[in-house]
């Protein structure tokens, strides 16, 4: 299994988005539209745009093929993806993160944080995590350098994820009382 801890993370999510019900906006389907999505599109970001605009990006930035597998695991109502692995003959290094990061950018994704990145005894790049938000989606670009590489691109609908947490509520846990009064 590639990438450990994020690998079981993103399923964890994909699960937990996958069988959530929310409305997707393009009537149910997972196949992306032909054309490609400019930042000039003013209208609202569904699922569909959403997946479009991503394969675009990486398609754009000559980034591998994505994983059908993880497309399919990852179609969730709330959400759009797309990872793709680097090969022996064709690793996937920082620039090519770099450029699908670009592609994202000219699409209006706006940033709006990153986590450090993170170097091996070299200085070359290993993870590296950038943050994305347009119209209602946050969007999370991630490179991953072990082994021969990859790139993933995760995108959430903000107003379906709050609707799930709504109808599906968390257990509250009560704080333990200070000072042992219990039973008393």
């Amino acid at each position: 299994m590639r990438g450990g801890t994020a690998v079981r993370a993103a399923v964890v999510m994909a699960v937990v988005l996958g069988a959530a019900g929310c409305d997707t906006g393009d009537g149910g389907t997972s196949a992306a539209p032909s054309v490609t999505v400019r930042a000039e599109d003013l209208g609202p970001v569904t699922k569909a745009s959403a997946q479009a605009e991503i394969d675009a990006a990486a398609a754009d930035a000559g980034a591998p093929a994505g994983d059908p597998d993880w497309a399919k695991m990852t179609a969730s109502r709330c959400g759009a993806g797309y990872r793709g692995y680097g090969t022996e003959g064709e690793k996937v290094d920082p620039g090519r993160y770099e450029a699908v990061v670009g592609e994202l950018r000219e699409r209006g994704w706006q940033p709006s944080g990153e986590a450090p990145e993170r170097k091996d005894e070299n200085g070359t790049v290993q993870i590296a995590q950038k943050v994305f938000t347009k119209r209602g989606w946050t969007l999370t670009a991630e490179f991953q350098g072990f082994e021969t590489g990859l790139i993933s691109v995760s995108a959430a609908d903000k107003a379906c994820i709050d609707e799930i947490r709504d109808r599906v509520p968390l257990p509250v846990q009560s704080a333990p009382s200070a000072g042992g009064t219990e039973g008393q």
